[in-house]
Formats: structure tokens, sequence, C-alpha cells
């Protein structure tokens, strides 16, 4: 059945090809279904055809680097490949001089995050992609829902991806869910299901989160489709980034856009055998009461946010930039060449200065040797990331009660935020130009197991935005130097409880060999 899918596939990207011959995001889809089918010939024809119309684009290396190892060429040629990546000059890819046709906006608060999301939604009139890590079907979750399932009674076409993890918690079997896949213009798909026979492949896990509107507008960050991330409904929060995208010129010169490139890396997704039904039934009662909810839900969502329903000036909402690259790991459910983390650090290593923001630390031994690569070349690289007494992953606040010391020794100042809520933002800002907003965390997990995506900004003002909210966090921040903390002005200690510490004391023993994993 993956075959036969695979095959319908290539010939849709064929027809797409012939009718656009200039299109290297087909030519990247045609290699990549050919190495699945196992046709390492054709892979090859289609690999040159994209040096000829893309002999610059780094993602030569990645094509290579796959049909290397489906080829089984020996290690030290992979190995060379990935060598030549992450040593390739980063100015020329991720900067432009003159201003593009994608412009954005940057979104912090979690109320704006829902009305952008409504407001958008309610625009489409072709398609809509949402793919999500975690998907509740409270408040915000039912929104969402709501807001998609009129959509599919409009026409649209509705394509929704949730990783397997909330599949099995929240979203199989679930009648909300089940209304909305039960739609015949709307799919509900999940990515690596839980499958308990298969422990081995439940870590890698989809960590992507973006909404995709036509060809017109999309957001990309960190935030989840929950009540933590969306709206105002939990007094529990977390503070998050994301950029929203609106393409000012859709349809036309479009092949090294961003939402070109995000376009590319949902079909491959969805086009994956990862990518697996959603299962309960469509047609049981809870499933058309639920149906029946979701659409009186629509009608009072318009009278709770009547902002997000008057027609939107998205130019007038966004500013300019200079270019806009997308960044990812690769997609399938298994252990990952770190090709996000190679694009970071080598972004990182053409600047003098990088500020990077992360729930939480988790480094290998390859990614503690990049850092102190970094500084020993004179980049000064600060981090910015939450208290201990503060932070809401009790894995990663444990590992760097675990770590601290070996991550100052690679020379990185470490900011430990002390926010009113945990900071669930993942940033890097180099210079005064470069901002890249998305999902990635600075841990092993995001840098070899998950599907991970970033957004590469060249713009000044984007990152003045950032750098101006980085400094303000730094004044609730303490940081080692020196041999002892100093304290911002803002920084207020707040104690471990003594049932924390006894937790964090037992668990900085449990966690040492599962590092990797957390």
């Amino acid at each position: 059945a993956a075959n036969k899918r695979y095959e319908d596939s290539k010939e849709i990207f064929l027809l797409a090809y012939h009718r656009a011959p200039i299109g290297k995001n087909i030519l990247y889809r045609l290699i990549e279904v050919s190495l699945r089918m196992k046709d390492i010939q054709e892979a090859e024809e289609f690999y040159e055809e994209f040096l000829e119309i893309a002999p610059n684009d780094s993602t030569r290396y990645i094509l290579n680097y796959k049909i290397s190892k489906e080829k089984q060429v020996p290690l030290e040629q992979q190995i060379r490949i990935l060598e030549e990546y992450k040593e390739k000059d980063a100015a020329a890819e991720y900067y432009s001089d003159t201003s593009g046709t994608e412009r954005i906006a940057y979104i912090t608060d979690n109320n704006d995050a829902l009305l952008y999301r409504l407001g958008m939604i309610e625009e489409a009139e072709k398609s809509i992609i949402l793919s999500t890590f975690d998907f509740n079907d409270d408040e915000a979750g039912q929104d969402i829902l709501s807001a998609l399932l009129n959509a599919a009674d409009r026409g649209v076409d509705i394509r929704v991806i949730v990783d397997g993890i909330s599949g099995f918690m929240d979203v199989q079997h679930n009648p909300w869910f089940l209304a909305l896949d039960a739609h015949k213009n709307a799919q509900v798909r999940i990515y690596n299901p839980v499958n308990f026979l298969k422990p081995w492949d439940m870590q890698a896990r989809l960590h992507d989160k973006y909404l995709i509107i036509d060809d017109q507008m999309y957001t990309l960050g960190g935030r989840n489709t929950t009540n933590l991330f969306l709206g105002d409904y939990s007094k529990g929060k977390n503070i998050d980034k994301e950029l929203f995208v609106y393409e000012t010129d859709p349809g036309k010169n479009m092949q090294n856009t961003s939402m070109s490139q995000l376009q590319t890396y949902f079909d491959s997704i969805w086009d994956s055998s990862d990518r697996k039904p959603c299962r309960g039934s469509r047609n049981g009662k809870k499933t058309v009461e639920k149906t029946e909810a979701l659409k009186k839900h629509y009608k009072e969502l318009q009278k709770k946010y009547p902002a997000a329903y008057e027609k939107q000036n998205w130019e007038e909402l966004t500013f300019e930039t200079n270019k806009i690259t997308l960044l990812s790991n690769p997609i399938e459910s298994e252990n990952k060449e770190p090709w996000m983390w190679y694009s970071l650090h080598r972004l990182m290593m053409s600047g003098k200065q990088a500020t990077i923001y992360t729930p939480y630390i988790i480094c290998g031994r390859e990614m503690y040797d990049d850092l102190s690569q970094l500084t020993d070349n004179n980049v000064s690289v600060e981090i910015i990331t939450n208290d201990v007494a503060k932070g809401a992953n009790p894995w990663g606040c444990t590992d760097y009660l675990n770590e601290k010391e070996k991550i100052w020794r690679t020379g990185v100042k470490v900011y430990e935020y002390m926010a009113p809520h945990s900071c669930h933002t993942k940033a890097v800002l180099i210079d005064d130009r470069m901002s890249i907003v998305g999902s990635y965390n600075l841990d092993m997990r995001s840098t070899y197991l998950d599907t991970e995506l970033m957004l590469a900004v060249d713009s000044t003002e984007l990152n003045a935005i950032i750098r101006k909210e980085a400094e303000h966090d730094k004044t609730f921040s303490k940081t080692m130097e020196n041999g002892k903390y100093t304290y911002g002005e803002n920084y207020k200690t707040k104690e471990l409880s003594t049932g924390k510490k006894l937790f964090y004391a037992t668990l900085r023993q449990i966690i040492k060999p599962l590092r990797r994993f957390l």
C-alpha cells in the first residue's frame, strides 16, 4: 500500500514538474519518492537536474547524503558530505541585500496567537494545513476545531497532522476530533502512532507547530494547540514566540520563498509511511453530538472574538524582511542526522555574537564541542533558559543541575531566567540582522530524534525587537561569573520546596543513562 502511494505521489510530482520545469522543490520531492521506491538511478538523475537549476542551494548536501546512504557508500564518504555542509558559508544562503515578498508579524501574546489563528482560518478559500505536537479538546482546542469544521463546510480542504503521543492520549477515539475527520473535506492524521509492540519506534516525535492558509500566509513557532499556549483560558501559561508570515505575491516567483519550502516539507510528512489514519467511529452518537456542538461553538466564537472575524489588512499588520529560510530536521521516525543543529551552528559561526533562547539545555558531547568551537572562534554566546525553580520540564531542570558546570566550561554565558511563567521560547539571535524562531530546543531530543522547524529571518527590525526582549529578560536572571552568581536587578529568588529538592536529588541519579531521550 505504501509503495502504491509513492507511485501515485511520483505521478503527481512528475506532472507538476513537466508543467513547471524550473521547480527545484518538485525535484526535491521526486528524489525523495524515488529513494523510497528504491529507484536509486532515477533519484540520481533527478539530483543532477537539481544541481543544474540550483547549484548553490545547500539542500544539495542533504539530497547527496540521502542518496549516498541509500547506496550504502562507505561511512567515510557520508561523513565527508556532512562536514562539507557544516563548513559551507551561511551568508549567501540566508541573507539578502534587498527586500523579499514575505512580510512578518511577531506574536508574543497567547490571546493574540488564538485571534490570529481564528482570523486566518476564517479567510481560507482553498486549503488549510495544521501541524501540531499537542492538540487537546480543551477550550482552545475546541475553538480551533470549530473554526476548522466551519471552513470545511465552506468547501476548504483541511489536513491536520498530530504527533503520535498526543494522538494516543488526546485525539484517537475522541469524538471532538472524529467530528472533524468525518467531514468529506477534512482529514485528521497521526504521525508515528504509539505502538507498544515496537517501543523502539516511540522515541521519534513530530515536534513541528505551524498553520498554513492557501498559498498566502502561515504561522510557525513553538505553540501547541492547547490552553497553555492559546487564549486566556488557563492560569498556568507558557511564554512563547512565533512568527506570522504573509506572502504579498502568492503564486508568482515563489520557488525560493519560505512558504514554498514549508509546503514542500509538509507534503513530505503527509506522503510518508509514518502518517496514519485517526482511529475511532465517525458515525457514532457521540461524534454526531460533537459535530453539532462545534457548529454551535463557532457561532459563539464570532460573538466572543468579533475582532478575529473582521476583514484583516495583513500587510498593515506586518513588516518587511530581506529573506526567510526554513530550517528542518529529517522527517523519518528514526534516529536523525542533526541537520537543524548543523544549520544553527553554521549560522552562529558566521557571526560575532549569538543569543539562544531555550526552555532547557540537554547537550551531548558533539553539541558541547560545537559550543566550545563557537567561543574558541571568538563568537560571544549567551543562553537564556528557565531557572530550575521556574522550569516546567523536570527532566530538563534535573539535567541542568547535573551538567551546568560542563555547560559553563564551553565558554557560553547562561542566564537562568526567573520569568512570571515558564518560558517555552525557542529562538537564536545572531548579530543585528538574523533571528531564528521555531520549535527547536537546545537538547539531544530536538537534535537527534524529533522533527523540528525553525525560520531563519534576515530582518534588522525583528532582531531589534527580540534583542530588546532579551535585555529585559536578563534583568530577571542570574548568571555564573568567576565562580559565583550575579543577579539581575529584577531577579527574585524562589526557594525549592523540601519535596522538590528530594525529587530532583532522586531524579538526578535516575536520568543519567537516559539523557538522550529526555
